[in-house]
């Protein structure tokens, strides 16, 4: 039998590299070494994870690194997915597409290592808590060096920088920021927004349509997570109870409410911020979160879930503008998190270090006592005219 990558120039007809061929720019992905061990891919469906394998698999291929490529969608469960890697050993490399939907899938892969496979098994998966599960589970059957990635959307920098790649006009920074706002990072909806910065609407359709599939994998029902999306939407940047968004849907139970949130967590659409006590820097579990979307995209999805399509408005920018900078903040920063008394809040807070409170306006006014009276090494706002920066 003759695999695909066995066929000369097989990568001009792939479909995956075909699109990474035909778009106005490339965003570059880190180069993956051939290590004894596991290694894991992880991100968001649309983010690029199967370009990402292909392109691996490619130079394997070119180096002379006997590989196998295979994608998961089809493997029911860790029986399945077990004798496929058995018929697999005498590879050097395997690279297996979207494993974090194989039921029990650690159990198929930690058997492979222990029965005496010695080469480089790459995986990639949607689910990070399924991938995480799997991760703690092997200890000492990792690669060595870097043995876990990340592909996200982009950020703005980075957003910037594509562009500029792409030979589009470039924006100063304040207008390129309300673009950013509009498409988001999604490479796929940034292609599709163009220069002109159009609202990506098909990127849209097809991100959401892959984010109600594995939630149904997973056994969840479309309506719930419909009715949560649409609350995170209504609340977000505001401190909620599990409570009280499960009391705005048929939920009910913010035990339920929470399992969907850890689900919407685990895909890469939602990240959770917690209150965190000043002086101790622990965060404080029991009081109210702060809900955020990884994207500006995904914010735009779930606001108008119901509706036959997503419609950007400006007014929308307070909260999107905040949600960029949580998410720019998670990405660049660790064990931070929001301050709460009875004299207001603070967006954003690592104690010893620094606190941002963001405003969306040109002139900042109704900055809260709370961060008028915290006293840190560094504190800044964020408005239109330095957003993202001095930092």
């Amino acid at each position: 039998m003759q695999y695909f990558w066995q066929i000369p120039d097989w990568e001009k007809h792939d479909k995956h590299l075909e699109v990474l061929k035909k778009a106005p720019f490339f965003r570059p992905f880190h180069k993956l070494e051939s290590s004894p061990g596991v290694q894991i891919i992880r991100g968001p469906r649309q983010v690029g994870k199967s370009s990402w394998l292909k392109t691996t698999l490619s130079e394997f291929v070119k180096a002379g690194i006997k590989s196998h490529y295979e994608t998961c969608d089809l493997i029911k469960d860790y029986h399945d997915l077990f004798e496929l890697l058995k018929s697999l050993q005498n590879n050097e490399a395997v690279l297996l597409d979207e494993i974090s939907f194989v039921d029990d899938w650690p159990r198929a892969v930690k058997k492979f290592i222990d029965d005496g496979y010695k080469g480089s098994l790459i995986l990639t998966g949607s689910n990070s808590t399924e991938l995480k599960k799997g991760y703690d589970l092997m200890p000492g059957r990792w690669a060595r060096g870097e043995s876990e990635h990340f592909l996200l959307p982009m950020i703005y920098s980075e957003w910037c920088e594509m562009r500029k790649k792409a030979g589009w006009a470039e924006f100063d920074w304040l207008t390129g920021l309300t673009k950013y706002f509009i498409t988001g990072g999604f490479p796929a909806a940034v292609i599709e927004a163009g220069e002109d910065c159009v609202f990506p609407a098909q990127a849209a359709k097809t991100y959401k349509r892959w984010l109600l599939g594995d939630i149904v994998k997973l056994g969840k029902q479309e309506k719930y997570l419909q009715e949560l999306l649409e609350q995170i939407a209504i609340t977000m940047c505001t401190p909620v109870s599990f409570q009280t968004i499960a009391s705005k849907t048929e939920i009910m139970s913010h035990h339920t409410a929470q399992d969907y949130l850890a689900v919407l967590e685990s895909s890469f659409a939602v990240r959770i911020l917690y209150a965190i006590d000043p002086e101790t820097g622990h965060f404080r579990y029991k009081k109210n979160k702060k809900l955020y979307f990884s994207d500006p995209l995904v914010y735009w999805i779930a606001k108008s879930w119901s509706k036959s399509r997503a419609v950007v408005s400006e007014p929308d920018f307070d909260k999107v503008s905040e949600m960029v900078a949580h998410e720019y903040l998670a990405r660049t920063e660790t064990n931070f998190g929001y301050l709460s008394s009875d004299s207001g809040e603070v967006d954003f807070c690592k104690p010893g270090e620094w606190a941002i409170e963001v405003k969306w306006s040109d002139v900042v006014r109704n900055l809260s006592d709370t961060y008028k009276r915290t006293i840190l090494p560094k504190k800044m706002v964020w408005s239109k005219s330095n957003f993202l920066q001095n930092r």
